[in-house]
């Protein structure tokens, strides 16, 4: 999405808000979820592509991460992340920013970033991520799923969609981008509780996936259809050589 003439907020806060009750819900959403999968390493260097209100980076440092940097080409949302006191820079070509930090950084992650991408340029795109990483660095990136039962609304919800990820298109951009070790896993923003909301929640998400997988099963055969996540999001893990 290189396009820092639209206010990329407005889609953004039908979801999230910069109240305290939202940042505290997010930061438990990623301190559980989503940090499960970054290097005990608390020194590392870190930065966050697309990085939004900062929801990441604020659970990040929560966590007790110390080096965290967040780049984004939406104004209002680089301005959210600055009154956060973190550390974001507003840029009008991500490409040439990494470009301009090569081999830098310990980790990058791009959180429901690439579907904003062109197909076309999506590969270049992964390969100047890889160029600034130092060798050994990780990259983790969360895509909505092609194969959820709501994919098409996933894929028509945002103007700025370009398309969605299966497990096996994601792995070949992530291969075709220079990584080799490559980790694909299903992704879901649920934290269950003990509230009878979130019981029922719990069934019925069972129940329509059970279903879903055996329509899977039955389009596909037992090989593939078993296997195939089918989360809203996937999540990738991959490490540079």
């Amino acid at each position: 999405m290189e396009n820092s003439n639209i206010d990329y907020s407005r889609h953004y806060k039908n979801w999230h808000a910069d109240t305290e009750e939202h940042i505290h819900k997010m930061n438990g959403l990623y301190s559980k979820i989503i940090t499960a999968h970054f290097p005990p390493d608390k020194n590392i260097s870190i930065l966050d592509i697309g990085c939004g209100m900062g929801f990441l980076m604020l659970a990040l440092k929560e966590s007790g991460y110390h080096f965290i940097n967040g780049i984004d080409i939406d104004e209002q949302q680089v301005i959210s992340c600055k009154q956060k006191g973190l550390d974001v820079t507003l840029v009008d070509d991500t490409i040439a920013f990494l470009k301009e930090n090569t081999g830098k950084y310990d980790l990058i992650t791009a959180f429901d970033v690439l579907e904003h991408i062109p197909a076309s340029t999506q590969i270049n795109f992964v390969k100047t991520i890889y160029g600034s990483l130092k060798p050994g660095g990780i990259f983790i990136a969360t895509v909505p799923n092609a194969n959820s039962v709501l994919a098409s609304r996933n894929r028509y919800i945002d103007h700025t969609h370009h398309v969605l990820f299966t497990e096996v298109s994601l792995d070949f951009v992530l291969y075709n981008g220079g990584f080799r070790e490559i980790e694909i896993k299903p992704l879901d923003y649920i934290l269950p509780s003990a509230s009878l909301r979130s019981f029922l929640h719990g069934i019925l998400l069972r129940y329509f996936r059970f279903r879903r997988r055996l329509e899977m099963i039955a389009e596909l055969g037992t090989t593939w259809g078993k296997k195939i996540p089918l989360s809203f999001n996937i999540i990738a893990k991959a490490i540079k050589k």
